[in-house]
């Protein structure tokens, strides 16, 4: 019995530090531009957040990304879903991972921040939506 147990608390453990590893200490997880594109295409209930300026924003933004800058995420975080998937992504990925740890402070647990952000975007050749 004692061998069982201390088999199960072995394997809790790992699980705890695979997934520390895994998401990170900031509780979101940053996914590379290929992985961001294969969650767009195979998740329908993805929500894609875009926490540029407006001005940022009209320039070009992921097909589907609503905008709500970093100075507004505080107060407009409540209308959006915790239990939702959400990729997160600005100019390099600073602001969106500053974003992506407001999410996880607030209770969100499936928050993804885009590495390198729309720039990175751009320059792996996936399109963006322009005036």
């Amino acid at each position: 019995m004692t061998l069982i147990l201390a088999s199960l608390v072995a394997l809790i453990a790992s699980i705890t530090v695979v997934t520390y590893l895994c998401v990170g200490q900031q509780g979101y997880q940053t996914i590379s531009v290929s992985d961001a594109q294969t969650m767009i295409e195979s998740s329908p209930n993805l929500l894609i957040v875009d926490v540029r300026t407006p001005q940022e924003y009209a320039q070009g933004h992921l097909n589907g990304a609503i905008n709500i800058p970093l100075s507004d995420l505080p107060l407009r975080i409540v209308s959006l879903d915790p239990n939702r998937p959400i990729l997160v992504y600005c100019r390099t990925g600073h602001r969106s991972a500053q974003a992506s740890a407001i999410l996880v402070r607030a209770g969100f647990t499936r928050v993804y921040n885009l590495q390198g952000g729309i720039t990175a975007w751009v320059n792996a050749g996936y399109p963006i939506v322009t005036p």
